[in-house]
């Protein structure tokens, strides 16, 4: 009697837990939420996953070369990974060194040792005071490993001005205000003071945004610091222009805030750096993730859409590129916020009054309509590749390509496109002083997979 009454027993228990763990989902939750991050049972598995992370990190700490064939170019590109596990940061050249800020405040310097090898250098300086790890302990019970993902410096820029003695570093970063639990975006600069040893002033913050946002802005997902947009360029020797995301705020996911000129996200912000007066430049924008200004002062932007809707656009000031209100991308079938649209025969953004067109609004020169996940761009003004000079160099995450095309400046359209398949995901790109293309790749999932810096060479065929 006993050996049936055990088992049914047990069977009935199971079947109970069962049913109240249906009826109270959010007990669950927070049961779930008590041992990942009150009982710190996260930090004990994180450590452990570290400590082994560090272990296999020294096999990939030896310099890796690959070759691949493009229409004119036979490259050579030589991988070298971080010393640290970091998310978005930025690249920029300082004299024959490539510095490299992390999205959580750390400065290296990749440059040559004693043999002749590059190698990362640690800079000690001061971190930019952004309150990351105030905001990881107030949110990241909302948004789970967003908050550590996703908050940080989002770019960088060195550049001269001519009323400053020294070269200056622009650092664009999410900042918290812990008092009213919202964040904004912000810019900070700090002088080199000494290039030999390397040697910085403190960060001074110039500008934030005026609106201060919230985790719960949009629902799916919550905190979507994804789409913050934050790149930098130097536009004149007063001005830097900052790309600012909309933070999924479009009109589906929570309020429409790229149309709104009475705040700055989906725009980009010309900010003076002498009397730090701002001014909206052009909007419209959903996730502007790249920036760059070539020689004639034709500014570009590479601008992450809906499934579908990436776009190259050429900015001009006071224009509207039209998001939310057009954009030639569909909905997310897979997202929640979208499903009463989302079906097989019925693929539309819901909010495109130009029906697919981009009528009413400044037209992309090119926009994707496959996955590209686009980052950054450059346009190449150099003769070490092979008719490559004047060509837009455009760097890709979710594809994990770069694409070359070729820009008619007289009818400001693109005639033409090479795909270059590199297997990463390409968060950055620079074009260094000798020629050769300088690439920064994202983390991966693994604690040991790193973000690398890539230089691209051209390999010499006799």
């Amino acid at each position: 009697m006993k050996k049936i009454l055990i088992p049914v027993l047990w069977i009935i228990s199971i079947l109970i837990s069962i049913g109240w763990t249906f009826e109270h989902p959010e007990e669950i939750t927070k049961f779930k939420n008590v041992l990942k991050y009150d009982l710190s049972f996260r930090e004990i598995f994180k450590n452990f996953k570290s400590k082994s992370a560090k272990e296999r990190l020294a096999l990939n700490e030896k310099i890796k070369v690959v070759q691949i064939d493009t229409a004119y170019n036979t490259l050579e590109l030589e991988y070298f990974t971080v010393p640290v596990y970091s998310s978005y940061g930025g690249i920029a050249q300082v004299d024959d060194t490539i510095l490299y800020l992390s999205g959580d405040s750390d400065l290296f310097l990749l440059k040559k040792n004693d043999k002749k090898k590059n190698e990362f250098k640690k800079i000690l300086s001061s971190k930019i005071d952004n309150k990351k790890s105030l905001f990881i302990k107030n949110n990241e019970k909302k948004v789970g490993n967003y908050a550590e993902r996703f908050f940080g410096i989002k770019d960088i820029l060195v550049d001269n001005f001519t009323e400053f003695e020294n070269k200056l570093l622009f650092a664009s970063s999410l900042e918290y205000d812990d008092l009213e639990d919202c964040y904004t975006m912000g810019v900070y600069y700090a002088e080199i003071i000494n290039t030999d040893i390397f040697e910085i002033s403190k960060w001074k913050n110039i500008f934030s945004t005026e609106k201060c946002l919230t985790v719960d802005l949009t629902t799916n997902p919550r905190f979507a610091a994804a789409s913050a947009g934050g790149r930098l360029i130097k536009i004149d020797e007063d001005n830097i222009l900052l790309s600012i995301g909309d933070f999924y705020a479009d009109g589906v996911n929570g309020p429409a805030l790229s149309q709104d000129l009475t705040n700055m996200y989906g725009k980009t912000i010309k900010i003076n750096i002498k009397n730090l007066k701002f001014e909206i430049f052009s909007y419209g924008h959903r996730n502007p993730q790249g920036l760059f200004i070539d020689n004639d002062k034709n500014i570009f932007s590479t601008e992450h859409g809906p499934t579908g809707g990436d776009e190259l656009n050429y900015i001009i000031q006071n224009n509207n590129y039209g998001w939310p209100l057009a954009t030639y991308g569909t909905n997310y079938k897979s997202s929640d916020a979208y499903i009463k649209e989302a079906n097989d025969n019925k693929k539309v953004w819901p909010l495109d009054i130009s029906k697919n067109t981009h009528n009413f609004f400044y037209k992309p020169l090119f926009s994707w309509g496959n996955t590209l996940g686009i980052s950054n761009l450059i346009i190449y003004e150099n003769s070490y590749f092979t008719k490559w000079n004047r060509n837009l160099i455009v760097s890709t995450l979710a594809s994990n390509q770069l694409i070359r095309m070729v820009f008619d400046y007289d009818n400001k359209s693109i005639i033409y496109k090479e795909n270059i398949k590199l297997d990463k995901r390409i968060r950055d790109i620079i074009e260094l002083n000798d020629g050769r293309i300088a690439l920064l790749t994202d983390r991966g999932k693994k604690l040991n997979e790193n973000p690398e810096i890539i230089i691209i060479n051209k390999k010499n065929i006799n």
